[in-house]
């Protein structure tokens, strides 16, 4: 495994009460359910908008096939109200694929995290989602 992708584990598990085991977790089982809201929230997207707003980001951006639903990782504070998509923090979990984890099937990453940090910027995602949900939404 690389120096990478171990940095980018360590990241994702420390948004678990318990970072030892969801380290463990990712190795074994390749995803796992966090909380949301204490690391980071999610901006969740219909998979077509989602897919095509992933290109115009920077940052950690997850797949489900099976939800039919993108998930931008994005700061805790972030404040969000366009349609079409929802905010989840606080008492929302989220299944998160292992840094490794890039195709399907299954939850997986279209742009994974690189373990410094780095968060979808609201908006960036909102400029990149804009035009999905029709331009009275950019701003």
């Amino acid at each position: 495994m690389s120096d990478a992708i171990g940095a980018a584990g360590s990241w994702l598990a420390e948004a678990d009460p318990d970072a030892i085991h969801a380290e463990r977790w990712l190795r074994s089982a390749k995803i796992l359910l966090l909380p949301l809201g204490r690391r980071w929230s999610a901006v969740k997207a219909a998979q077509h908008d989602g897919l095509a707003a992933a290109a115009g980001v920077s940052g950690p951006v997850i797949h489900d096939p099976a939800d039919r639903c993108v998930y931008f990782l994005v700061p805790t504070a972030t404040e969000w109200d366009r349609p079409g998509t929802e905010l989840l923090g606080d008492g929302c979990w989220l299944a998160v694929p292992a840094p490794w984890v890039v195709e399907p099937p299954g939850p997986h990453w279209i742009s994974a995290p690189d373990g410094s940090g780095t968060l979808v910027a609201p908006a960036a995602l909102r400029l990149a989602l804009g035009p999905r949900l029709g331009a009275e939404y950019l701003v």
